[in-house]
């Protein structure tokens, strides 16, 4: 699942868009201008933006410039929903930082792609931006060598709160986060459920413990819940994918 903010200032359009996102998962906010998204994003860090261009009070070229000004949301992805498909206005809507455009009208399966692309990217820079900070000795090696260890000590914890985390790296909560946020473009929440991820294909594939004891061992509160993240993440059920993988195994 990742956080999308829609910015779209035709009401049913933006209504379609939003419920095709929430029916694959995704936790969606809306604006109908850049004006209104520049409020929602003050208690909302989304992982990807999908904006018009031609927009009242604040279009998307005014927003994504107010976005990449800011470095604390700078590195937010942009997709242009727009029906302005001359080479020049796509040119400048590229200059401006968006990594992609959908021309009006497009089909929702196109858009789910693109999204889903964009996305599955992020989730799999954050572990490979945690392990190459490791690797390289980066400013915050430090930090994230110690971020690191704990999530290996705790991950099977499934009562383990950011507030406990933030005490035993001796920081504040919001230290925590930003300094999170700053090296990996994430949060607690989802490196936790990462790393927690990452470790339940290790048992998947490389024991033969039951589906149950692996939700468990990976701090999962239910097993229901730990199918759904699972499927989720990988796009199959941890059976199928334990079985997928054996199945690459024998035939190596």
């Amino acid at each position: 699942m990742a956080k999308i903010l829609v910015v779209e200032d035709d009401n049913q359009l933006r209504h379609n868009i939003v419920e095709q996102l929430e029916l694959n998962n995704h936790e969606v906010r809306s604006a109908k201008n850049g004006v209104q998204a520049l409020e929602v994003i003050q208690t909302f860090s989304p992982n990807l933006i999908l904006c018009d261009i031609m927009m009242p009070e604040m279009d998307g070229i005014s927003f994504i410039r107010a976005i990449k000004s800011d470095p604390y949301y700078s590195y937010i992805p942009f997709i242009f929903l727009t029906a302005k498909v001359a080479q020049q206005d796509l040119i400048q809507g590229l200059e401006e930082g968006a990594v992609d455009y959908l021309p009006k009208p497009f089909l929702h399966k196109e858009l789910l792609l693109k999204v889903n692309n964009i996305t599955n990217q992020q989730r799999e820079l954050v572990v490979r931006q945690l392990q190459q900070s490791i690797a390289d000795e980066e400013p915050d090696f430090q930090f994230a060598k110690q971020f690191t260890e704990l999530l290996e000590r705790h991950f099977s914890n499934a009562a383990l709160t950011a507030e406990q985390m933030a005490e035993e790296v001796n920081m504040s909560l919001s230290a925590m986060q930003r300094t999170i946020k700053k090296n990996f473009q994430s949060n607690f929440s989802e490196m936790l459920k990462e790393y927690r991820l990452q470790k339940a294909t290790n048992y998947l594939t490389q024991t033969d413990h039951s589906i149950q004891w692996v939700a468990d061992r990976c701090g999962f509160s239910s097993l229901s819940y730990f199918s759904y993240c699972f499927k989720e993440a990988y796009q199959v059920p941890p059976l199928q994918f334990r079985a997928n993988n054996q199945l690459s195994a024998n035939n190596k």
